[in-house]
């Protein structure tokens, strides 16, 4: 299977061998996905929505799919290497606990309105189109951010373990999953993660038992490198990845898929527990390469090869058969990312054009911007940066919206909240402005171009402000209209629920009612045309 490479230090899996395993991988997946979507493909609701569809371990599968890509083998790592233990632990709890967000988030949005899917749909609703268009083209660029971070690690993994041009089995790969998603929409992506999953965390098992078995350094090794004990990084990453991650996937249409596709709050609640240990898991093995590669030698400070690689200094120094079962590995990794993205981006779009458009037009536009996706792949650029722009916007911008959901709030107008959300840029600015002592520094700070891994607390502070920001400026300004409103003797808004729905402070106890779970009956025997 493998070929030595001295160039590139280790194993490499000989062509016929990488061609192998990633099309064997994807024809398997693609047979999975194309049976999942017979059962979706003729039904409006499973597809577009898939609502109160999920068991609770189907579910919790899937929360870990949403979580993970084959990106977690460059950016875990590499906080290892950097911010050591503390680092690896922070990030697996700032990847795993933002589900329990959606635990409370989620039944909230289907008191408001029962049959809700999408939160694009809520904003719709809540504040009109005016922000309803804004947050679905954040949304749309927020995935295709996602997509190209992806695909960017599938052309560095590729590049290390093959000799093949990655470009072709991107494309591939980016073929298969939008044939069976445009095939089954949500319904077949949400049961190919799932069995995806499976196979994902028994490789992620065999693999770090091998290594666990295979690498093993010195106590004095360890203690000459050091990335034991904990460190102030460590430590401001927990609140900083939290806040990040927390905040961004609220703008990932995945997730509320996935939120919506529970059967009633407490599967929901349960899938969450799940997941989060499942996520804790993975990403905690995937993120110990980082300070194990130190310890063992094969990656060091000083060496030309950059810790986001620390992993693939290990896989080189075992047999070959681990680079083919990384390269299986990747491949599910991908699939379980991509499919979810083009989902996601696929309602985001559709609920753009408030789902008046031929729902094959959708899929065209979501095939088409796949190519400006793969093309920016191609010029590699760096996975994490790409992962802390669309949390720093997401940070910047999302508590307006959510601040919809609260029944006090109700006199928050759709201009209260588009407000609140570029107070929220201007804060981070102003913040770095100030922090930093001049305006092209402090402006600069909004593309946090000197990365996450920084002495000071510039990234921290900006994470926090964003937020903050946001608010601060939201209800200064309901306040500057609604004093203007008073001076104009003009009648105040107020928010007010469409007919059928009813408030999240009320029946809090609730799930579903019998109303509600007939009328998703009925729903399902919709048919696509």
């Amino acid at each position: 299977m493998a070929s030595d490479d001295a160039s590139n230090g280790g194993p490499k899996v000989s062509s016929p061998a990488a061609n192998a395993l990633i099309y064997v991988t994807l024809i398997c997946f693609l047979a999975l996905g194309l049976v999942a979507g017979w059962r979706s493909h003729r039904n409006a609701d499973l597809f577009l929505k898939a609502i109160k569809s999920q068991t609770v371990w189907a579910l919790s599968l899937n929360f870990l799919a949403v979580n993970i890509g084959a990106g977690i083998f460059f950016t875990l790592p590499q906080v290892g290497t950097i911010a050591g233990i503390t680092g690896v632990f922070a990030y697996a709890f700032a990847a795993a606990a933002p589900l329990f967000v959606f635990a409370l988030v989620g039944p909230m949005f289907r008191k408001h309105n029962s049959q809700q899917w999408s939160m694009t749909a809520f904003v719709m609703e809540r504040f009109g189109r005016p922000l309803h268009v804004l947050y679905s083209i954040i949304c749309t660029l927020f995935v295709g951010m996602y997509l190209v971070s992806e695909l960017t690690t599938i052309y560095s993994v590729f590049s290390l373990l093959t000799p093949l041009h990655p470009l072709a089995p991107m494309i591939i790969i980016c073929v298969v999953t939008t044939i069976y998603t445009a095939f089954g929409g949500v319904f077949a992506s949400l049961l190919t993660d799932a069995i995806q999953c499976v196979l994902i965390f028994v490789l992620i098992l065999v693999a770090a038992i091998v290594v666990g078995v295979s690498v093993r350094p010195s106590q004095a090794d360890i203690e000459r490198v050091g990335l034991v004990a904990p460190t102030k990084m460590g430590g401001e990453l927990f609140l900083i990845l939290t806040l990040a991650i927390a905040f961004s996937n609220m703008y990932h249409q995945g997730f509320w898929q996935r939120t919506f596709a529970s059967r009633n709050d407490r599967d929901l609640r349960l899938a969450t527990f799940f997941g989060f240990w499942m996520v804790f898991i993975v990403t905690a093995l995937v993120g110990m390469a980082g300070p194990l590669a130190a310890w063992a030698g094969t990656w060091t400070p000083d060496s030309d090869v950059p810790g986001s690689s620390a992993l693939f200094t290990i896989i080189a120094s075992l047999p070959g058969w681990v680079s083919g079962l990384t390269l299986v590995l990747t491949t599910s990794l991908s699939c379980c990312a991509i499919d979810t993205c083009q989902t996601a981006m696929f309602a985001s779009l559709y609920d753009l054009v408030e789902q008046k458009v031929n729902i094959w037009v959708v899929r065209a536009a979501v095939v088409v911007l796949n190519v400006p996706v793969i093309v920016l792949a191609m010029q590699a650029p760096d996975i994490l940066q790409v992962y802390l722009l669309a949390d720093m916007l997401a940070c910047a911008t999302i508590l307006p919206v959510l601040c919809g959901l609260s029944a006090r709030l109700n006199f928050i107008h759709w201009i209260d909240a588009l407000v609140g959300c570029f107070g929220g840029i201007i804060s981070v600015g102003v913040f770095g402005q100030v922090y930093l002592g001049n305006r092209h520094d402090g402006w600069r700070l909004l593309l946090l171009d000197g990365g996450l891994y920084v002495d000071d607390e510039r990234v921290l502070g900006a994470f926090c402000f964003a937020p903050v920001g946001s608010l601060v400026f939201m209800f200064f300004f309901a306040g500057l209209r609604m004093g203007v409103t008073i001076l104009l003797d003009r009648r105040q808004y107020r928010y007010e629920l469409p007919a059928g729905t009813y408030s999240s402070t009320s029946n809090s106890g609730a799930s579903f009612s019998e109303n509600d779970l007939a009328l998703n009956a009925t729903n399902k025997q919709n048919t696509l045309a």
